[in-house]
């Protein structure tokens, strides 16, 4: 038994082996793939889907933002709005004593007749930061900003766009043309704000070292991180966990502020941002896929997916993830690092080679394989929930692929295997039915018989051997057509005449042949295999009958159908050894013929049984269910265990 386990062991070894090469090469693939960056906007999508499907968290009071709004620019009758009405703006914001205030406007043309006003505001306000552009290789893409402010008040404005043109990440640090590492405009305002909350900003002298905001360290964008691939990660760069809400911050325009219909909580010790929210006069929007809503849409009433964010709104998304994961411990984006997200995706390709090689069922396969899909991206939603990026679109891929792959290319193999074990066994069949049996009768009388005879029986065991091979050949070649399209009466009838007109020896002393009434059957389900091996069944009782009966006078072929049961059933008279003795050292030797019984009542789920004979010979039985019968019964078995259940 032990023996007969490892060589199982060692066959689903082979198969396993020839079954993993494709699945292998499946994930490969499915890595170069990833590699070459042509999953890349797939992942980009996926990410973007699960950041927008993420649960609503509460709006962030800390930044507000105060738009100028097309009414705004009516009101005033300009754009740009005019230095005096903006300094008139920022100085009423700055009754209200924010903690520090960003100005997202640019204001490096200083020829306006009224620049003087804003020009001393801008000097006396410590707590206000400016913008600039100056990250572009472009000269006419550059900014200067208002040379009132002194650089350490100067913020970079610029922003980073996917080649999708959707916005995922922020610039923290940039080294300019100039030489000097500069930061950007939400860095700032961060810093600003965390610095009245005694946390300071550390930096080394390189834009690319790591940034720290006390004890919370920014983890750095790189070329490769989550799905990016060879992305442009100059300076400093950190992916943007956008705040999920419809509303996320307080939003006043700029007439609220003038008019004095704004709170003074509202903005005390607050992070104010002065930026436009007028899409028609400014084109200053972005897009995004990684948020329910937006300014622009709520005032739209846009339903796409995709949202457009003011330039304002980046900023203020920027600078609430920094002050939330210094102050609140809200988690800031992480990846694993490149090698990791690989064993991955080799991982989770390997549960789908596994699942391809033991699911051996096409349906099974692909419910095992579905299962397996939606645990992988309720473990990816998961991450995304704990501010993981799991790279799930190659691992998804590697999954289902390989998985598919296998099964495909193990489904072959076992067939052709199946295909090899069918053609050995059938091929032994054929011996053992035909050559085996004259061998037998031969070794029975071979000492009684003279020399002549025993020759020409050797040459017809000679051309019985032969003709196997042609059998097998066209058995092959015709894919047993004879057993599929003939009935099954007919085949036993055959294979009845067939088998009594061999020259065995036991069928000498028969002067009495019953014959059988195969009508019967014409009605039976049976498959192609089941008809073989019924025919198998009664050529070997009857050889049986030829080979080891002493002194038979009477072979009886018995088929009926009783209580919807079959039985075919041939009985002998033979006096050779005593009934008993010779069944029973038939069933001590358990040949092939006996396990060819066996494994048809197993198939028809009757059983065989071989006993002796009253009061001479042999008989051998097999019994089965009808079709109908089998059915109605597993029906009522299973109401039966349905009602003990319940």
């Amino acid at each position: 038994m032990n023996a007969r386990f490892w060589t199982q062991i060692g066959q689903h070894i082979r198969v396993w082996r020839v079954g993993l090469l494709p699945g292998l090469l499946v994930i490969g693939l499915v890595a170069g793939a990833r590699m070459t960056g042509s999953l890349q906007r797939l992942e980009w999508t996926a990410f973007d889907r699960a950041l927008r499907s993420r649960p609503l968290e509460a709006p962030d009071s800390r930044v507000v933002i105060v738009g100028i709004n097309e009414e705004d620019i009516r009101r005033v009758g300009k754009y740009p709005i005019p230095d005096r009405e903006l300094a008139t703006l920022l100085k009423a914001i700055q009754g209200y004593q924010p903690a520090v205030m960003g100005l997202d406007l640019f204001r490096d043309i200083t020829t306006d007749p009224d620049r003087a006003e804003l020009a001393q505001l801008l000097r006396a306000s410590p707590n206000l930061i400016g913008i600039e552009a100056d990250v572009s290789s472009v000269a006419t893409l550059k900014v200067k900003p208002p040379p009132e402010l002194p650089p350490t008040q100067v913020g970079l404005a610029d922003i980073i766009l996917d080649p999708d043109g959707k916005l995922r990440r922020c610039l923290l640090a940039s080294k300019v043309d100039s030489g000097t590492v500069k930061y950007s405009l939400p860095l700032l305002l961060a810093a600003g704000y965390l610095k009245t909350k005694g946390i300071a900003l550390q930096h080394g002298t390189r834009a690319s070292d790591l940034i720290r905001l006390g004890t919370t360290t920014l983890p750095r964008f790189r070329a490769y991180t989550g799905g990016y691939v060879r992305a442009r990660a100059g300076g400093n760069q950190l992916l943007i966990n956008f705040r999920s809400h419809p509303a996320p911050f307080p939003v006043v325009s700029m007439m609220d502020v003038l008019q004095g219909r704004v709170k003074p909580e509202l903005m005390r010790d607050r992070i104010v941002l002065v930026g436009v929210t007028a899409s028609h006069s400014l084109n200053d929007t972005i897009m995004t896929d990684a948020l329910k809503g937006s300014l622009l849409s709520e005032a739209t009433g846009s339903t796409d997916e995709y949202q457009l964010l003011y330039g304002i709104e980046n900023h203020a998304h920027a600078i609430s993830q920094l002050i939330s994961a210094v102050l609140d411990q809200r988690p800031l984006l992480h990846t694993w690092a490149e090698g990791w997200e690989y064993a991955w995706i080799l991982l989770w390709g390997l549960l789908g080679t596994a699942l391809g090689l033991l699911l051996q069922s096409p349906w099974k396969t692909l419910l095992g394989l579905a299962i397996g899909s939606m645990c992988l991206v309720a473990i990816a939603y998961g991450g995304i929930l704990l501010s993981w990026w799991l790279p799930v679109v190659p691992s998804l891929l590697a999954l289902s692929a390989a998985g598919l792959t296998t099964a495909l290319f193990d489904r072959d193999s076992r067939l052709l295997l199946e295909q090899r074990s069918l053609t050995l066994k059938r091929t032994y069949d054929a011996v053992h039915n035909g050559p085996l049996q004259t061998l037998a009768a031969m070794l029975r009388s071979v000492d009684d018989l003279p020399a002549e005879t025993v020759r020409s029986q050797l040459q017809n065991l000679n051309q019985e051997l032969r003709s196997v091979y042609e059998s097998m050949q066209q058995a092959i070649v015709t894919g047993d057509q004879r057993y599929a399209q003939t009935p099954i009466d007919a085949l036993l009838y055959q294979v009845y005449e067939d088998t009594l007109k061999r020259d065995l020896p036991g069928f000498s002393s028969i002067h009495t042949f019953i014959p059988p009434d195969f009508t019967l059957l014409k009605h039976c389900t049976l498959s192609t295999d089941q008809k073989q091996a019924l025919c198998l069944f009664l050529q070997e009782a009857l050889c049986n009958v030829g080979n080891h009966a002493v002194a038979a006078s009477c072979l009886d072929v018995i088929c009926r159908q009783e209580k919807d049961c079959y039985t075919l059933r041939v009985i002998d008279n033979g006096k050779e050894l005593a009934a008993f003795d010779r069944a029973a050292s038939d069933s001590a030797r358990e040949g092939r013929g006996t396990a060819q019984a066996r494994e048809l009542a197993r198939s028809l789920r009757g059983r065989f049984q071989r006993h002796p004979h009253t009061p001479h010979g042999v008989v051998c039985e097999l019994i089965w269910r009808s079709s109908r019968s089998w059915r109605l019964s597993h029906l009522f078995e299973s109401m039966q265990y349905l009602r003990k259940r319940l």
